[in-house]
C-alpha cells in the first residue's frame, strides 16, 4: 500500500525531471534521450512496452484487419526499435516504421537486418506535430493506413490538433487508423506496484519519465475533441482492453489499462474514387 510519504517522493522526482529535461513538447529530445539509454529489448529488456506481438500487434491485428484495405502500405507511427513493425509485415506487404528519436530508428534498423520480414520493412525519422512531415510523407507513398500503439498519451494538448492533421493527410481518402492507448488510470497503475527506484516506481517505468516524457492518457472526451463525429467516423471501439509490459523487477507483466480506436476521416466517403466508394461500403 502506497503512503503519502511514496506520493510526495513521487511527485518530487516528476518535477525534479521536468527541470531538468525541460518542456514534454521538445518530443525529439526527450525521446532521443531515452532510446539512447537502452541496451537491451524484449521480454528482459529495457524498454518497458516491448512486449512479444503475440500480446501486442497480434491482437490489434484482429481489430483492425477488416477495416483496412492491405493493399495501402502501413506506418508503424511511433516504432520504437521496430518489434510491432516485423510483425505487420509478416501480414502486410510494406510496412513503414516512423519514428521521432533516430536512436530508436536505427535500433529498429538493427534488430530487422537478416530478418524474414526485412524486404517489406523500412524505418525512417518522422515527427507528427511537425508541420509539413506529413504532407511530404503522403506525397511520396500516397494514401496510407495507420498503426499508432500508445503514441497519442504522450503528445501534449497544444500539439494535439497539429498531430491529428497529419494522421488525416497519411490516411487521404483511402487510409485507416488504428490507435491503441493509455487511459488516464495508466500511471496511477504503475504507481501502485513494487517500486525499485529513487521515484518510487518501477525502474522501467522511472527511465521512461526521468528523460522528462510527460504521459497525460487518453479518455472518451479526448476522442470527442480531437476525433469529432462530424470529422471522423469511428468504425470499431473499445474501451475496457488492457496492454501489457514486459515483465518488471517483481516477477510479472503488467496489464494496463487502455482503449481503441479503428477511425476514418469522413472526408473519405465524398471522395469521387474507388477508395471512397470502398470506405462507404465498409463504414456501412
Amino acid at each position: 500500500m502506497k503512503t503519502v510519504k511514496d506520493a510526495m517522493k513521487f511527485y518530487s522526482h516528476v518535477l525534479m525531471f521536468r527541470l531538468q529535461s525541460g518542456s514534454p513538447r521538445q518530443y525529439r529530445k526527450q525521446w532521443e534521450s531515452y532510446w539512447r539509454t537502452i541496451h537491451a529489448t524484449g521480454a528482459d529488456g529495457e524498454v518497458l512496452w516491448d512486449n512479444e506481438p503475440a500480446k501486442a500487434a497480434a491482437e490489434d491485428l484482429r481489430r483492425f484487419a477488416p477495416h483496412m484495405d492491405a493493399r495501402l502500405p502501413v506506418v508503424d507511427l511511433g516504432c520504437g526499435n521496430g518489434r510491432q513493425s516485423r510483425f505487420l509485415a509478416r501480414h502486410f506487404e510494406r510496412v513503414i516504421g516512423v519514428d521521432v528519436s533516430p536512436a530508436a530508428v536505427e535500433l529498429a534498423r538493427r534488430e530487422s537486418q537478416g530478418s524474414p520480414e526485412e524486404g517489406r520493412l523500412e524505418f525512417r525519422v518522422w515527427d507528427g506535430a511537425k508541420p509539413g512531415e506529413a504532407e511530404a510523407l503522403h506525397a511520396e507513398i500516397g494514401d496510407a493506413n495507420i498503426y499508432m500503439r500508445t503514441v497519442f498519451h504522450c503528445v501534449q494538448s497544444p500539439d494535439r490538433p497539429r498531430f491529428v492533421t497529419s494522421l488525416a493527410t497519411l490516411l487521404g481518402a483511402q487510409g485507416t487508423l488504428y490507435q491503441i492507448e493509455l487511459s488516464k488510470s495508466a500511471l496511477d497503475t504503475f504507481r501502485q506496484l513494487p517500486g525499485d527506484s529513487p521515484s518510487g516506481l518501477p525502474t522501467l517505468v522511472h527511465n521512461v519519465v526521468r528523460n522528462g516524457i510527460h504521459p497525460i492518457g487518453f479518455t472518451p472526451r479526448d476522442r470527442r475533441r480531437y476525433y469529432p463525429d462530424e470529422r471522423w467516423i469511428v468504425l470499431a471501439q473499445g474501451d475496457a482492453v488492457v496492454i501489457n509490459t514486459v515483465r518488471l523487477a517483481h516477477g510479472s507483466e503488467v496489464q494496463v489499462p487502455a482503449n481503441y480506436l479503428v477511425l476514418r476521416p469522413r472526408r473519405a466517403l465524398l471522395a469521387g474514387t474507388a477508395g471512397g466508394d470502398q470506405a462507404l461500403h465498409r463504414a456501412g
